[in-house]
């Protein structure tokens, strides 16, 4: 097994994981979304594929629908690559996958691992699906909002009565929900990637190849009184072009017009329905007439938010409410030029407060007139909250001091900036000696103070080296640029120096005693932060116990 297929619209991971692969003497072809993907299987039938989850132009669920049951594939194995891998849970779960990795710092480890043991059948069969690469990643809130937006959108086009395709710029078709499949003929995994305009003959192939040929940025359709045949059936098309920085797509609405009754029935339930969601969802949103900046619409979670009426909301200019007022003159999100923007801001609420929203802007046209609808978040508290634990995460309470975690952190980055600059790097580790005997002889109070002078005292180095208490009686310092350091044994003095000179003052009324270690850290053969302090933790033993012998 040795063929590789990489699914990816991100340039750098498919060059990062294809490089990689090649040096473990796997062939590598790489393709930028499902659509590619589908053409390649033509011509190279691989042993695995690692795909990603979303992507334009055929996604990574709807390419598992296109390939299932295709027989030169029944045994490649399928694995996920995706950066919501954590947010996602179980929604990777498809047919025909064996794994999951996440988007993250290991991802290349990660997808060698599993290509090896794929490689080797030293994996589980399909159906026991595992997700690898999520140390060190955490769910985000707004990929899980965002993942939540996109399942409820996913329900309401599969539940529309009107047939949706989007095509990409070859006319081929590249999502389908289920009326369209319905009024086809056909499966939905069948219809992705087939020729659109196949489905018309005659002038009416022509009418529809015509306007899609027009790229004029505008809304298209062919209307009830002059209706096309598709898979004999009368229809109505709508055709919306749809652009962004990457690429431009059509999507075609189409129109089962012996069924307008109906059709207008399923119209009203589904403006009702938004209209309900509309009122009751607890983001508050308003809509914005970008002609002349003004609010024209807002729903009862926005009033309730800014605490102020409708009538008043309706007659405020967007810039003076939820947007920053431009020095330009015109409206950020259109200057981005973008169909979405999303963004984190503060407003001030009506009685003066400040309140801190997620908010995303969404241009659209309705009727040939550009609005954009804003909803938003109070993260008043979030961000209160977010600030408070980040802090609590990496300082040690008592001295004030990084804690492990917060230690462990950021000595990994000095040491990989260290790798890339050729710097040099020292630690020093060190056990404040007898803190037992302290507790159980001053007190808990006078240990704690024990702690904190011997905290302040390592404090006295630069603020630019890492001091934090690792836990207990344990400190370390991790020293960069050495040029004043001077190395280990330089480091040691300045630290007994500096011990000496605490001990002179007589605040505890017994003198602090400290053993401790320095090592440095070789760049030409680098190790991770717990073998360094491995290291130094030797080195602080043996001057223990060098004290416990002089005692003797």
């Amino acid at each position: 097994m040795n063929k590789i297929l990489i699914v990816d619209n991100n340039p750098v991971i498919r060059k990062m994981l294809s490089s990689a692969l090649e040096k473990e003497k796997y062939q590598v072809e790489c393709a930028e979304d499902g659509l590619s993907a589908f053409d390649f299987l033509d011509r190279f039938v691989p042993d695995i594929i690692f795909l990603d989850l979303i992507m334009p132009n055929i996604n990574g669920e709807q390419f598992c629908q296109m390939i299932s049951g295709r027989k030169s594939l029944e045994h490649t194995k399928i694995v996920v690559i995706s950066g919501v891998a954590v947010e996602a849970g179980g929604e990777y779960e498809m047919k025909g996958v064996h794994a999951c990795i996440a988007k993250g710092p290991h991802l290349v480890r990660h997808v060698l691992d599993v290509a090896r043991k794929l490689t080797n059948d030293d994996f589980p069969q399909t159906g026991v699906h595992q997700v690898f690469g999520t140390e060190d990643l955490f769910p985000r809130e707004i990929s899980k909002e965002l993942l939540a937006a996109n399942r409820h959108l996913k329900v309401v086009l599969n539940n529309m009565s009107e047939g949706i395709i989007e095509l990409a710029a070859d006319h081929r078709i590249i999502f389908a929900n289920p009326a369209a499949a319905k009024l086809a003929g056909m499966a939905q995994e069948k219809l992705l990637a087939s020729d659109f305009t196949q489905f018309f003959s005659g002038n009416d192939q022509i009418r529809v190849i015509d306007l899609l040929k027009r790229n004029d940025g505008i809304q298209l359709q062919i209307t009830d009184n002059d209706a096309v045949i598709f898979n004999q059936q009368q229809v109505a098309l709508n055709f919306l072009p749809v652009h962004d920085r990457e690429s431009s797509t059509v999507v075609v609405i189409i129109k089962d017009i012996s069924k307008t009754k109906i059709a207008e029935e399923r119209l009203r339930e589904t403006k009702e329905y938004h209209h309900s969601i509309f009122n009751s969802v607890q983001a508050g949103i308003i809509v914005i007439d970008v002609e002349t900046n003004t609010i024209i619409d807002a729903n009862p979670r926005s009033l309730e938010l800014f605490g102020i009426t409708k009538q008043d909301m309706l007659s405020y200019d967007c810039r003076d409410l939820l947007c920053p007022r431009p020095e330009e003159g015109r409206c950020p999100v259109l200057l981005e030029g973008k169909t979405t923007h999303l963004t984190t801001q503060s407003v001030k609420k009506r009685n003066g407060q400040t309140m801190h929203i997620l908010k995303t802007a969404t241009v659209c046209m309705i009727n040939g007139s550009r609005y954009i609808i804003e909803s938003f978040l109070d993260i008043t508290e979030q961000k209160k909250l977010e600030n408070k634990l980040h802090s609590l995460s990496i300082t040690d309470e008592l001295t004030g001091l990084l804690n492990r975690r917060g230690f462990m952190m950021m000595a990994k980055k000095q040491l990989r900036i260290a790798d890339r600059n050729q710097g040099k790097l020292f630690l020093l580790f060190a056990d404040v000696d007898n803190l037992k005997w302290v507790n159980d002889t001053y007190g808990h109070d006078i240990g704690d103070m024990l702690l904190v002078n011997v905290a302040k005292l390592l404090a006295s180095f630069r603020r630019s080296d890492i001091i934090a208490r690792l836990g207990g009686d344990e400190f370390a310092v991790l020293l960069s640029d050495n040029s004043r350091a001077g190395g280990e044994k330089k480091i040691s003095e300045r630290f007994e120096s500096l011990l000496y000179e605490e001990n002179g003052k007589k605040d505890l009324g017994f003198p602090i005693e400290v053993s401790f270690g320095v090592v440095a850290y070789d760049n030409y053969k680098p190790c991770e932060i717990d073998e360094l302090i491995a290291k130094a933790d030797k080195l602080m033993y043996l001057s223990k116990k060098s004290k416990k012998n002089i005692d003797v």
